[in-house]
């Protein structure tokens, strides 16, 4: 169950690097929060989800005991669990992972993430082997499911510097995540984004990135083609994320298609159209529409480019105008509010320059 609620404000200050780090939250917001039964730590990254029957009140590595009335899940990589540290009470998530290649690897970037203090990741609270299976199984913090609608838009802006920052983090340590999606970007306790699953995540060689890999809908097109060795393909699915949340603001341009399983480059292309046709052109001509959404539709068609080359980078998207706005700009864009006023143009005027 989901239920709205109120929290105080975000930004205090126009300075970019001050909000940045800021925690708190804003009472322009409608941010929901979740129970621990509705929470998911991992994505249905590939396949469908399957449920396994365990056994009742087991306990692994004589610390974390399952909890009977969540109902495990499967992935083509991974079996999550849910369980409690019997030592503290605290909720966590088992993920038994199925092949010690992606283990190892897995293991390897949350190490480094830690080491280097990298913010909005999920941290590895423990690693044992479980003795049944000989599968690893990392212990991960039980977060909340952000939520898909409802949402003020100053605070989507707070999630998507969030994300973009730690982003241009990962990249700047050559990782690449490959599968930036809505259900893996969560809340902490705090309404902070913790990006999660990094079981698809890679360090960019000269080796291409596995084709196709990914969750459907997210995907780059370039991933695809089975040349692609660079960080570009986090942008795309983060642009992709972005056109899903900012879907009430922006109207007639399609954004419900985004993050669909049967989505292509074609859908995004087709938005990115849109978007330009009905908003970034006509820019001048709306009576009732905030400036600040023009610049989120502006990101927006940039992530999603089809050319990789010409894609945004997360160093440009840090400094993009929608995610350096100040909260003074983002008057009359309450979720509730905004969604009661109908969209309205001004006629157009067309001009015949002769000569």
């Amino acid at each position: 169950m989901i239920c709205l609620q109120p929290f105080t404000p975000i930004y205090k200050q126009e300075d970019y690097d001050t909000k940045v780090n800021l925690s708190t939250a804003s009472t322009n917001s409608t941010v929901s929060v979740a129970t621990d039964i509705s929470t998911s730590a991992m994505s249905d990254t590939t396949t469908a989800t399957a449920v396994i029957n365990d056994n009742l009140h087991k306990i692994y590595n004589e610390k974390y005991r399952i909890d009977d009335g969540i109902k495990a899940i499967e992935t083509d990589c991974s079996i999550i669990k849910f369980a409690t540290d019997i030592t503290n009470d605290e909720k966590v998530i088992l993920k038994f992972i199925k092949e010690k290649k992606w283990s190892v690897k897995e293991l390897e970037i949350m190490r480094l993430l830690n080491e280097k203090k990298i913010k909005h990741v999920i941290k590895l609270l423990d690693h044992f082997v479980d003795t049944e299976t000989q599968k690893d199984v990392l212990v991960l913090p039980r977060l909340k499911p952000i939520p898909k609608v409802g949402l003020n838009l100053i605070d989507i802006q707070k999630i998507i510097i969030q994300l973009f920052n730690t982003l241009n983090e990962l990249h700047n340590l050559n990782i690449v995540h490959l599968d930036i999606t809505i259900s893996n970007i969560m809340f902490d306790n705090n309404n902070d984004l913790v990006i999660i699953d990094f079981g698809l995540a890679r360090f960019c060689d000269n080796s291409s990135h596995p084709i196709g890999c990914g969750t459907p809908g997210f995907v780059a097109p370039e991933v695809y083609f089975g040349e692609c060795k660079d960080t570009k393909p986090d942008i795309y699915s983060a642009g992709v994320v972005l056109g899903m949340l900012l879907e009430p603001y922006v109207h007639n341009c399609s954004l419900e298609d985004l993050g669909c399983r049967l989505a292509r480059h074609s859908t995004t292309s087709l938005v990115q159209d849109k978007v330009r046709e009905n908003y970034l052109f006509e820019r001048y001509h709306y009576t009732q529409i905030p400036e600040v959404i023009f610049d989120a539709c502006d990101l927006l068609v940039q992530c999603i480019e089809y050319d990789h080359d010409s894609r945004i980078s997360s160093y440009q998207a840090i400094r993009h105008p929608f995610l350096l706005k100040p909260a003074n700009a983002f008057h009359n864009t309450d979720y509730n509010e905004f969604s009661q006023h109908p969209l309205k143009k001004t006629p157009s005027r067309t001009i015949i320059f002769y000569r």
